[in-house]
């Protein structure tokens, strides 16, 4: 008998993702709206959120806001909808606010 598991990884995402490049500097709010700023880089995109690599590890839930001047990246706010270890940094998965048409 095996008792041997593997543990697949099972992507649940809907929409296709791009891959994204460069970097950006990510506000992030603690529930008491203390501020915690980090520069990250951007890995993909959707049509709905944003794929980052993060140098610290950011709790589900927590608001954002992303800044990256000189980019085509325009000023992005949402949510963290997820944070996994990758190597010594994480990957974070953010829902992205819908942008009001001017």
């Amino acid at each position: 008998m095996n008792t041997h598991s593997t543990q697949l990884k099972i992507d649940r995402r809907a929409s296709m993702r791009t891959e994204r490049t460069g970097s950006a500097m990510a506000a992030f709010f603690d529930e008491d709206g203390a501020l915690s700023l980090t520069r990250v880089m951007l890995a993909d995109e959707s049509r709905s959120g944003l794929g980052l690599v993060c140098p610290v590890e950011v709790p589900r839930g927590t608001r954002f806001s992303l800044y990256s001047p000189g980019s085509a990246l325009p000023h992005t706010t949402g949510v963290v909808a997820r944070c996994e270890p990758e190597g010594e940094e994480f990957r974070v998965g953010l829902r992205c606010d819908q942008r009001m048409a001017a």
